[in-house]
């Protein structure tokens, strides 16, 4: 699990609120990572380095633009960085179809990613919508 806020008073009253260590899309986001780190062990030497190092970037910085939004009170910023995290999930699971297609992901692996993917998915539109 994500650890407490380190928030100081000061950052509350001007922009931020510590986020609940208990977001379920921060959790599925962070779950989708430790299954990428799982599966870039396997990859070919030559795709690890790139469509691997790629893709495990591209999750780190949806994951990023979704605990930046957590912390974020003002609704017109929140729904910019959810707007990003957004493009960074349709990237994502571009990289993960591409990893499969490229034999770096067996079918198995590729659908559990998928499915974690898709859940993260319906989630951060829930969340857009309700800000819109």
């Amino acid at each position: 699990m994500i650890s407490s806020c380190s928030c100081n008073k000061l950052e509350h009253k001007i922009f931020l609120e510590c986020p609940p260590p208990d977001v379920p899309i921060v959790q599925v986001t962070y779950d989708v990572y430790r299954l990428w780190h799982k599966r870039i062990i396997k990859f070919p030497k030559a795709e690890r380095y790139s469509l691997g190092a790629v893709t495990g970037q591209t999750i780190l910085d949806l994951l990023k633009q979704i605990l930046i939004a957590t912390a974020t009170r003002d609704k017109v910023t929140k729904l910019r960085h959810l707007q990003n995290a957004s493009a960074l999930l349709d990237l994502a699971k571009l990289l993960v179809r591409l990893s499969k297609d490229c034999d770096c992901l067996v079918n198995e692996h590729y659908l559990e990613l998928e499915s974690q993917l898709h859940t993260a998915g319906n989630m951060l539109g829930g969340w857009i919508r309700s800000l819109s």
